[in-house]
């Protein structure tokens, strides 16, 4: 048996052998990763509809935002006079990024743009040129708010409405009802820790509430009420937090790509510790799992070298050595 961690782990070690679950071979063109705007300077340039799209995407967050523009459309000026933008009644100085974490150029002037990017490389402020990608060095992807929870989705600049579409597609699959459930969860986050004291305890909790919460027509129902009677479930009155026998689940797919699995095997290779599976099952279903999973390649027969062959009873004993750790382990195999 072969043991390394989720495909999106297989880098961290450096002498492990390749695993068959790489990822393929296009790297990211860019990083994706969400930055903290509270209470931080933002700056737009330009004060017309392009910029007041931007800005109504920005208002979404707590970002200080500053608009530099010589005249603003209505829209803007609106944004204004409620207090909710800064407004810089001037043409483009470069002193006036100073302090800012990104600036959005929604000018559409050449020239202009020439000059910001001179001024925000020097200060190593990030850019984004709408609409010109080979100036950004940073691009903002489709959206799908449910805020806190805030679902995206990018192409890499290279089809824009492609993500559009598919966000789009997603709106369908989560319901609206799901902001709610993450405001509760956030709410309790204390409540749980203080009760559960290790993470594989709180990795059980939070795992089972979640299945429970969005099982069909039951995301909208939840409460903070149930999340407590969830807790005192878990946790026995009067007893220390202690770690649940985890569970092992047998499961044999035909599928050779992760679209085409049913939903109920996506949902056990995403919540499971340890995977035992055929070495053909295809990388992008083993893609599925956790991050901090630990996946094993197992074999039933002697592989060219003439190694010892993996039996189904030493795979059996280790599987019940996990569970008894508390562990969710999943035995996948290729049909």
């Amino acid at each position: 048996m072969t043991y390394y961690r989720a495909p999106q782990n297989s880098t961290l070690n450096a002498t492990a052998p390749r695993a068959t679950t790489d990822q393929p071979d296009e790297k990211f063109a860019y990083f994706p990763a969400f930055v903290k705007v509270q209470g931080k300077k933002v700056v737009v340039l330009g004060g017309g509809e392009v910029a007041a799209g931007k800005l109504r995407l920005l208002l979404r967050s707590h970002a200080d935002i500053t608009v530099i523009a010589p005249e603003v459309c209505d829209d803007v000026a609106k944004m204004h006079n409620t207090g909710q933008i800064t407004w810089e009644r001037a043409p483009f100085v470069d002193t006036m990024i100073n302090g800012a974490i990104m600036v959005f150029d929604a000018t559409d002037n050449p020239h202009l743009t020439k000059r910001v990017k001179a001024a925000t490389k020097r200060r190593n402020i990030l850019l984004n040129v709408v609409d010109k990608t080979a100036h950004c060095d940073f691009i903002v992807p489709a959206i799908l708010d449910r805020a806190p929870i805030m679902i995206t989705i990018s192409t890499g600049a290279c089809a824009p409405a492609l993500a559009r579409m598919l966000r789009q597609r997603l709106e369908t699959v989560f319901p609206a009802t799901l902001s709610n459930l993450a405001k509760i969860a956030r709410d309790a986050r204390e409540t749980v820790a203080a009760h559960l004291n290790d993470s594989l305890s709180r990795q059980r909790f939070w795992t089972r509430f979640f299945q429970n919460a969005l099982r069909a027509d039951n995301t909208g129902k939840v409460t903070p009420d149930d999340l407590a009677h969830d807790l005192r479930t878990f946790v026995p009155q009067g007893s220390s937090a202690t770690v649940p026998s985890g569970q092992s689940l047998h499961v044999t797919i035909s599928a050779d790509n992760a679209y085409d699995i049913p939903h109920g095997v996506a949902g056990n290779i995403e919540t499971a510790d340890i995977i035992f599976h055929d070495k053909d099952v295809a990388p992008d279903i083993l893609a599925l799992a956790r991050r901090d999973a630990t996946l094993i390649s197992m074999s039933l027969s002697n592989d060219k070298h003439g190694e010892i062959p993996d039996t189904g009873l030493a795979i059996s004993k280790q599987i019940q050595f996990f569970t008894q750790q508390g562990m969710n382990v999943l035995r996948l195999c290729q049909n």
